[in-house]
């Protein structure tokens, strides 16, 4: 079954978040509404419909007069996010480690060795796919689609960022090291250790976005 959007407002909507999670608009860009109509083969009401809903997700600011932004987050900003995720995500991998089937461990096992092939290759853009998809499958058989929508929408907005922490000396063999934590406390369906160890991941992170912005 195909995955391509039923509507032009879904595809433009789906076009601009992708863009901006790549860095492919950078932080503090101000989005040209026309070109990127005339790139995605769009009118400008579904490109204004979707800048309207990137606003609520916290993406891009719309100012009147002036137009709309990526945001481009603070240090502060990012901090509060990473904090708000650790609880998030804690609590998702507790709640999915009782309902592990076999299926689900080895598409973490798959996941985490696929990412581990492609940092050791340095293909950084494939391994923060792949990284997205690995924590998803981690928390999915949790079954809260409220919970996986709110650290969804945490992960977009702090996405772009990402990039800057695993091109940081050594980042690469940290980020494997915190994944294979998180593989071998689901393994052993402990969830007092996933958690923790999904902590340690994120507070990784931060702490290396946040010495790329202020060096």
């Amino acid at each position: 079954m195909s995955n391509k959007p039923q509507t032009i407002a879904g595809y433009v909507l789906g076009a601009i978040r992708q863009r901006i999670i790549e860095g492919q608009y950078q932080p503090g860009v101000r989005l040209d509404q026309h070109a990127i109509a005339a790139e995605l083969g769009a009118s400008l009401i579904p490109v204004r419909e979707s800048l309207r809903q990137l606003e609520a997700e916290g993406l891009v600011t719309i100012l009147p007069h002036r137009g709309v932004f990526v945001v481009d987050l603070s240090i502060d900003d990012f901090t509060e996010i990473y904090r708000i995720r650790e609880v998030l995500e804690e609590l998702a991998i507790q709640m999915a480690i009782p309902n592990y089937g076999e299926a689900d461990l080895e598409r973490i096992h798959r996941l985490n060795e696929q990412i581990q092939h492609k940092l050791s290759t340095h293909d950084h853009a494939a391994a923060l796919d792949l990284n997205q998809e690995f924590h998803l499958a981690t928390y999915e058989p949790a079954r809260q689609p409220l919970l996986l929508d709110m650290i969804n929408g945490l992960s977009n907005r702090s996405a772009h960022y990402r990039q800057r922490y695993i091109n940081l000396p050594d980042r690469e063999f940290l980020m494997i090291a915190d994944h294979q934590g998180i593989v071998d406390a689901c393994t052993a369906r402990d969830p007092s250790a996933a958690g923790q160890a999904v902590r340690r991941h994120l507070r990784h992170t931060l702490e290396g976005v946040v010495a790329s912005i202020t060096r």
